[in-house]
């Protein structure tokens, strides 16, 4: 079947930025959201889809500002060094020969629901790349989701596995919820067990709310306390799938890189790994390396980590480290890694 990917850039972009340190290039410009989306877009790329878009929230308002002036009131401004990679980022994905698509007035995750809902009509098998819970709502017989940063899929099968419902349960359960990231205020102390054990008893949100007065015990006065803003909250967590767009789904054609550009660009941030792999990569396929070829009896040997032995650690403080530290765990059978946060440390 043909294959559509929809890459959550705007998620793309935060995800980037709080997973990585503040990387900088020699001239002090700000890279590491830049880094960490040059790395997640080379899964998006393996997918070797007919149809592909990296979709970005537009600027300005949306429509659920005007519905709820509160909404995501509670977000902080956007940090100065993530605001410098923006175009950057934007560079860098359409000298990848990827289209942008930003629409004015509605979300990113609205773009992607619009394009995903259309595809899979015609029977295409779309894949969103996203790490928001928010997308479980879209997922169905044709379109699953693919976190990058974790390597999880999730289908049709998974969605109740993790959330405790079906998909076509997500709005009501996020409506129930509410969302503290967009400020969409739930039912108070009502989590996502309760709100599953709810709709798994009552089936709807719809159902909930008739039923508001059995519900005992302070819970059941926080629901009823919270009837007269569950309806918006189910219309504020609903993802449109009906936004009018200038371009159909069939023409979200990946076109050949501009090698030029991507190596000035990855030369400019300092991204040599990057560079490298550019210079040995079929232009028509960007992420399909070539094979390689045989190394000059001249040419150096890649840096590699040198080998710890049990309780003994490397510190990777520097770009040269950096680059050591990639090259050993491409070079390596089996790579495993213990996640953990300390104080800063984020992951």
């Amino acid at each position: 079947m043909p294959k559509l990917v929809l890459i959550d850039g705007s998620s793309y972009l935060y995800r980037a930025f709080h997973a990585l340190p503040p990387l900088t290039a020699s001239d002090g410009t700000p890279t590491g959201a830049l880094f960490g989306i040059v790395n997640m877009l080379k899964s998006s790329l393996k997918e070797n889809a007919e149809y592909i878009a990296f979709v970005l929230d537009a600027p300005g308002p949306t429509f659920r500002d005007a519905l709820y002036p509160e909404y995501k009131a509670n977000r902080a401004a956007m940090p100065d060094d993530l605001r410098a990679q923006v175009e950057p980022m934007i560079a860098i994905v359409q000298a990848l020969g990827l289209p942008v698509i930003r629409v004015s007035g509605v979300e990113a995750d609205d773009v992607i629901g619009t394009y995903a809902v259309q595809a899979a009509k015609d029977g295409v098998d779309v894949v969103i790349s996203t790490g928001d819970k928010d997308f479980a709502q879209l997922v169905g017989p044709h379109i699953t989701l693919t976190n990058t940063m974790t390597g999880s899929v999730t289908d049709e099968q998974r969605v109740p596995e993790k959330f405790g419902v079906r998909p076509d349960q997500i709005i009501d359960f996020l409506a129930l919820m509410g969302d503290a990231v967009d400020n969409v205020k739930g039912v108070e102390k009502c989590g996502p067990k309760t709100a599953a054990k709810w709709l798994a008893e009552y089936g709807t949100l719809e159902a909930v709310i008739a039923n508001a007065e059995k519900f005992t015990g302070k819970i059941g006065e926080n629901l009823r306390a919270a009837l007269p803003i569950l309806p918006l909250n189910r219309t504020l967590v609903t993802i449109k799938t009906d936004v009018p767009l200038e371009r159909e789904y069939t023409q979200l054609l990946q076109l050949p890189p501009h090698k030029d550009d991507l190596s000035a660009l990855y030369s400019r941030f300092g991204f040599k790994q990057a560079l490298k792999e550019l210079q040995g990569t079929d232009a028509s396929h960007p992420s399909a390396p070539k094979a390689a070829a045989k190394p000059a009896e001249t040419d150096a040997p890649p840096v590699l980590l040198p080998e710890a032995k049990p309780g003994e650690y490397t510190a990777v403080l520097d770009w040269a480290a950096f680059e050591a530290m990639l090259t050993t765990l491409n070079a390596a059978e089996l790579v495993c890694f213990e996640c953990r946060r300390a104080g800063l440390l984020r992951y």
